[in-house]
């Protein structure tokens, strides 16, 4: 990009973002900032109270909507939700309309399930040979199973549950290190993980271009969280929360995960409706 393109980007972002400032300065009245999370929160709990906290630093509030990945896609590229919670580093290359805010949030790996035994390790081009489910628009695991080994579902339960009923052989989820320490439960019984992962992720913010003026002070507000420590220990103090002796995950037809036992329920982390 040439140094005449740069300034001219910049000017517009400080354009932007001044008009942001007068409208909040002069009183009118915002809607809330529509969010997109996953119908999967197993791990989104933590992510919602910094963002909450980082959007309030302009005077905006928000509206969290969890939606099936396919169906946020959509929503984002119809202008109909303003941002996405969190979304991987293979997402947002895939996704020109989203702009990155460029602090990272958090670093999921991507691990298969099987029926016990696992082995140690798997590759990815052993899986390719196999039955993969997956959950569709799980940008990080499509970008590494071919779509002739895919087993699409619409949730990661069912994506655990092909592998019970015999339908796939494995089933690859992102999850944390400490996360997928917990066993994952279904009715033909529980899953063994592989426990080394086939690749690692950073997921970051992402708000659509039209919004592109909240950029340098979203980054701004979250680099302080992040220097202040603010960041890891909300997820430090989440794995305390649920690590307990018997968590596990379950896995329900047509549902998320569940996790039992359940996290105390905050305010600052509850789902809003999706819009009709």
């Amino acid at each position: 990009m040439s140094l005449s393109r740069v300034r001219a980007v910049r000017a517009s972002l400080l354009l932007g973002a001044a008009a942001l400032w007068a409208g909040l300065a002069s009183g009118q009245a915002t809607a809330p900032v529509r969010i997109a999370t996953n119908v999967e929160r197993s791990y989104f709990p933590p992510a919602e109270v910094l963002l909450r906290k980082a959007y309030a630093s302009l005077n905006l509030e928000v509206e969290y909507l969890p939606l099936p990945l396919p169906r946020a896609q959509l929503e984002l590229r119809g202008g109909r939700i303003d941002a996405v919670a969190m979304r991987t580093e293979t997402f947002f290359e895939q996704t020109p309309a989203l702009r990155r805010i460029d602090v990272p949030l958090l670093q999921l790996h991507l691990f298969a399930y099987g029926k016990p035994p696992c082995p140690r390790s798997i590759t990815l081009e052993e899986l390719s040979r196999l039955r993969v489910s997956l959950q569709r628009g799980m940008a990080a695991a499509e970008s590494v199973v071919p779509e002739a080994a895919r087993v699409p579902t619409n949730t990661p339960a069912d994506a655990f549950l092909s592998v019970s009923t015999g339908a796939a052989d494995y089933a690859v989820m992102l999850s944390t290190p400490w996360m997928v320490e917990m066993p994952v439960e279904t009715r033909q019984g529980a899953l063994c993980v592989v426990p080394t992962p086939l690749l690692r992720t950073t997921l970051y913010h992402g708000v659509h271009e039209s919004h592109a003026a909240w950029v340098p002070a979203l980054e701004q507000a979250l680099r302080g969280m992040r220097d202040r420590g603010e960041i890891q220990q909300a997820w430090t103090d989440y794995e305390r929360e649920i690590a307990t002796p018997n968590a596990r995950l379950q896995a329900q037809p047509g549902r998320s995960l569940v996790l039992n036992p359940a996290p105390a329920a905050t305010p600052a982390s509850a789902p809003a409706r999706p819009r009709q």
